[in-house]
């Protein structure tokens, strides 16, 4: 039986994120062709961009129109049926459904009997929350790239289709690498990654997150040293970057340019040197915990406009 262990802290996290911008929880990466799902269902926005990178069409996912707006991609087919709401899926319509397979990060345990009167449950999970803080590293060999790495591969492995996982990693790879070529040359700065919540507070990623072995494999220093929590990030006040006056910020998320426009406008925060001398990187939605897919998508952006 799969492992539940911390779907409460999930549980409490995904009901915060629900109610932050749209943007900010974004994410995904360019899939393999998509062919014939097999009846795998998607229960989570995580499990369905695994499956699409794999190049499997789900047979069903939740909240289609708000994953088309805030992950993006991998894109999700037309004929993709909305299965309702990721906390409280449609049951009767999972029924009529009669999917083969359901793939879930695990979230869902309070139906989860009634969903495997339906169909088995696979458990996919592409962030380690157990992986504490300082787990970055160069050559990707630990930390949160090298477990979404490996859940992939799981999770393609026990669907038969081991080869659609390195396929998508060589994706990741390659992406990595254009991300290298753009920068070689170009002066980087150390970088406090982020995204903007509300007229002082920012969501900003640690050395336990997903964006930290990434930053760790472009040769990007992290300006972020304090602490961060189980997902990789913390809630801060702005004024509470002022250790790295070199640092360049990126936020994430596109609604970030106006609230980082508000705030240039504050004396409190004006002074800031990044907001002062203009040194923002303003970079679409990304899902901050989605695995691969998201590291092929950040590496990609990231590359493209810091160049």
């Amino acid at each position: 039986m799969p492992d539940m262990t911390g779907a409460v802290d999930r549980r409490r996290f995904l009901h915060a994120a629900a109610a932050l911008p749209l943007g900010l929880l974004a994410g995904g990466a360019r899939s393999a062709e998509p062919r014939a799902d097999g009846g795998v269902c998607a229960l989570d926005w995580t499990s369905a961009q695994a499956l699409l990178s794999l190049g499997i069409v789900p047979h069903g996912l939740p909240e289609i129109d708000r994953y088309r707006r805030s992950v993006i991609e991998p894109a999700v087919p037309s004929s993709v049926p909305d299965i309702g709401a990721r906390a409280e899926p449609n049951l009767e319509l999972l029924d009529r459904l009669a999917p083969a397979r359901f793939v879930t990060d695990g979230m869902l345990s309070a139906v989860r009997g009634r969903l495997e009167r339906i169909a088995p449950l696979t458990l996919y999970q592409s962030f380690d929350t157990g992986s504490g803080e300082g787990q970055g590293t160069e050559n990707g060999g630990s930390g949160q790239l090298a477990f979404a790495v490996a859940s992939l591969r799981r999770l393609a492995g026990e669907l038969g289709v081991s080869e659609a996982a390195e396929l998508a990693v060589a994706r990741f790879e390659r992406a990595l690498d254009e991300a290298r070529a753009r920068l070689s040359g170009v002066p980087l700065r150390p970088l406090y990654v982020l995204s903007v919540l509300d007229g002082r507070r920012v969501l900003i990623h640690g050395r336990n997150s997903l964006y930290q072995d990434l930053l760790d494999r472009l040769g990007i220093e992290n300006a972020w040293t304090g602490p961060s929590g189980p997902y990789g990030h913390a809630t801060v006040t702005m004024d509470r970057l002022t250790g790295r006056p070199d640092a360049e910020l990126v936020n994430i998320g596109s609604e970030g340019q106006r609230a980082l426009e508000a705030l240039a406008d504050l004396p409190l925060f004006a002074g800031l040197p990044f907001l002062r001398e203009g040194r923002v990187t303003i970079l679409p939605p990304i899902l901050f915990y989605g695995g691969v897919p998201a590291a092929e998508r950040f590496v990609r952006l990231l590359g493209e406009r810091l160049a």
